[in-house]
């Protein structure tokens, strides 16, 4: 048993960043990707998908493996060399134009407010240095692989295309607040003023019914951001606003002096690749799709190949047509689909035996020396499929909590310590989406109310998920169905597919995945999900369904596992809809006939009416909190890290683990170091992070 290369494993399958590997390059090779590659498919049908002459959108959750596709199919086209090829890794770039020089040009003079203009030129620094990075990454590729000798002794020429590349990026940066935008942005900041001034005549209205003396209720300008992004959801002043941004980029000439570049260089396409998409705001995803990728998928003659990374449900066509592009779906249920759950699971099984014995074997172990002998290798696969759905980076922290449980001490890994730290990761990371972050993270209060709203809605899931094992335990539902079964499994679910979006942020987070689709008694459609294997652990719920039964699929869609009611329980106490200017107000239940009308109000005609969540309670409470104890985000991520690991860590040992840059990491922890939330120390002219004592106490005590 070697436990050092068990480490590696672990820490291969774990790792996030663009999938490169390069510091193990020296167990696997100069490439390590191509060595780790196991395609989710037989025949490399993924891959091959992603390797076609189509535009590709790819999803996935976070870990699914999207990032290693993406650096397989790189190595395969720079083998082929008949395509050029760029990565860019959108999440990272759009972090980097928050501090951009571009958003620092001045606006004096414009007379428009700067809660209208800052946000725009954010989001303008982002688009501007996408299409910046494009140029310099394509010029990059070319001087160092050597392409350009296939100028062969023109070098003058590809001068001369590189410098009118770079005139049109600097066209761009110039253009941060264009002419162009102008009359948009006025609308805009009108449109604002008008709600606020609604809004305050409104509040006062009724303080005077209440006997309360009112101030003057002239607007005042304190925008909210909320308010503004409302703005940008109508969908005329959005087309004028996304219509106004791009006619600032000089698209046109850009994409064809691409075109006579690649024709200089012999190539017969430019294939981009897009990471981490999803991880933009709504608006700025729809920017990015409609400035950039759009006029890249639809203007360039068929040249400009694009492949996309994208969460599921979360994406944004725009003008690209999705009935010409290929979408892949890399969540197991989508990849395996089968009429019944058996070869649903056999198939995904195969991938999680391919995947572990590829990555055992490439670090030269075998996999069966790290697995207790008691029972065979095939049902410890099982298991780690189940635990982990397949998701390259969820087996990787399980691999490593055994390894830190079990291998390190030179101990076999067996059944029980799989489930033990399915259990753990599912206490210190899934379990803290919704409580320390909740608590400490400094976001938008639309994220943190839906945020406790999915809370809620996991409560009730789980809560009679509880219920449903006490009764069917005590004969009270089911008849003789279940008899015999002394702890039944209660970790899967129907609901209807209209009730499907009611899950995305949960399944987003693998608190809970779909996993079948089927019919129930009555012949209606029906979704079926599960919850997560270490929340059952945690929660002493069995998971899976009783084998060999007389028919294992019809377990699923006994009455008592739907969910149904509790769906529109949970909708019920928690939205509602209401009309933005009457403010009449509808039962959810009512959406699809609001809806059909245009959302058009039934009580004043004039008003539209839209969801609303109802946060009183949630306000309260977060009215409690205590502001000065709040970080952002990424900050609390880094501390998360730091805790769990336990040791010191660098900054790029820590944004591997994040999904963020290391530059990102260095500066946030500097910050964290002035509050005493982190200690820094240089060894050998590396700089070492730990978290503090403070930080543990404020953040991570029992107490908290």
């Amino acid at each position: 048993m070697d436990i050092t290369k068990f480490s590696k494993v672990a820490e291969s399958l774990r790792k996030f960043q663009r999938a490169e590997l390069k510091e193990f390059e020296k167990e696997l090779g100069d490439k390590p990707v191509d060595a780790v590659y196991v395609d989710p498919l037989p025949n490399m049908a993924v891959l091959n998908t992603v390797l076609s002459s189509n535009t590709t959108f790819i999803f996935g959750r976070k870990g699914t493996g999207k990032s290693t596709i993406f650096a397989r199919a790189q190595s395969d086209i720079r083998e082929k060399a008949d395509s050029l090829s760029v990565y860019l890794d959108v999440k990272s770039i759009n972090e980097s134009s928050q501090t951009s020089d571009v958003i620092t040009k001045e606006t004096k003079g414009s007379e428009l407010a700067n809660e209208v203009i800052q946000p725009h030129l954010i989001r303008k620094a982002f688009l501007i240095e996408i299409f910046s990075r494009l140029i310099d990454e394509i010029d990059s590729i070319c001087r160092k692989t050597g392409i350009v000798d296939r100028f062969l002794g023109k070098t003058k020429r590809y001068d001369e295309l590189k410098r009118e590349l770079f005139e049109l990026k600097e066209r761009a940066r110039k253009g941060v607040l264009n002419d162009a935008e102008l009359p948009i942005l006025q609308l805009i900041e009108r449109e604002a003023k008008q709600r606020n001034s609604r809004q305050t005549t409104d509040e006062n209205t009724k303080s005077v019914a209440a006997g309360v003396s009112t101030t003057d209720a002239s607007f005042k300008g304190d925008y909210k951001s909320s308010d503004l992004e409302e703005i940008l959801d109508d969908k005329e002043i959005y087309e004028r606003y996304s219509a106004a941004v791009l006619r600032t980029f000089p698209y046109q000439e850009f994409i064809t002096k691409l075109v006579v570049l690649l024709e200089e260089l012999s190539f017969t396409s430019l294939i981009l690749f897009f990471d981490d998409f999803s991880e933009l705001s709504w608006i700025e995803q729809r920017l990015f799709v409609d400035v950039i990728l759009a006029p890249l998928n639809n203007t360039s003659g068929e040249k400009i190949k694009l492949k996309i990374a994208a969460y599921p449900g979360r994406v944004y066509y725009g003008n690209i047509d999705p009935g010409k592009i290929d979408i892949l779906n890399l969540d197991f249920y989508q990849l395996y689909k089968s009429s019944d759950v058996q070869t649903m699971e056999s198939r995904a099984i195969d991938y999680t035996k391919r995947l572990i014995e590829n990555r055992f074997e490439v670090f030269n172990i075998k996999s069966f020396d790290y697995f207790a002998k008691t029972n065979p290798i095939e049902e410890y696969y099982t298991l780690l499929f189940q635990v982990s759905f397949n998701v390259p980076r969820l087996m990787g922290h399980i691999l490593h909590i055994c390894y830190l449980d079990q291998i390190s001490r030179g101990e076999p890994i067996t059944l029980q310590s799989i489930r033990l730290a399915s259990k753990k990761y599912y206490e210190q990371v899934l379990k803290a989406y919704f409580d320390r972050k909740n608590r400490f993270a400094t976001e938008p209060f639309a994220r943190k109310l839906d945020r406790n709203n999915q809370k809620i809605l996991l409560q009730k899931i789980t809560h009679e998920a509880r219920e449903v094992k006490s009764n069917i335990s005590t004969g009270k539902i089911g008849g003789t169905y279940f008899e015999g079964l002394t702890n039944p499994p209660v970790s899967h679910f129907t609901i209807y597919p209209s009730l499907e979006p009611m899950m995305a942020s949960l399944e987003l987070n693998f608190l809970v995945t779909k996993y079948h689709e089927m019919r129930d008694k009555s012949g209606d459609d029906v979704s079926v999900y599960c919850l997560n294997y270490g929340l059952c652990e945690d929660d002493r719920l069995a998971w899976g369904y009783p084998k060999g039964r007389r028919d294992d699929r019809s377990y699923f869609v006994q009455r008592c596992f739907s969910y149904n009611a509790v769906i529109h329980q949970f909708l019920a106490a928690t939205r509602t809809i209401r009309c933005d200017d009457c403010g009449a107000t509808y039962p959810i239940e009512d959406k699809e006939k609001i809806e059909y009308f245009n959302w058009q109000c039934k009580e004043c005609k004039a008003g539209k009416c839209k969801e609303v969540n109802l946060s009183a309670d949630y306000m309260k409470e977060l009215a409690a909190l205590n502001e000065d104890m709040k970080l952002e985000e990424v900050e609390l991520d880094i501390l998360e890290v730091l805790n769990s690991e336990g040791r010191e860590m660098r900054a790029g040992e820590v944004s591997a683990l994040i999904d963020t840059s290391h530059q990102l990491v260095g500066a946030r922890t500097a910050k964290l170091k002035d509050s005493f939330l982190v200690e820094k120390e240089t060894k050998n002219n590396i700089t070492m992070n730990r978290i503090s004592e403070r930080a543990k106490e404020i953040y991570f005590s029992e107490s908290e």
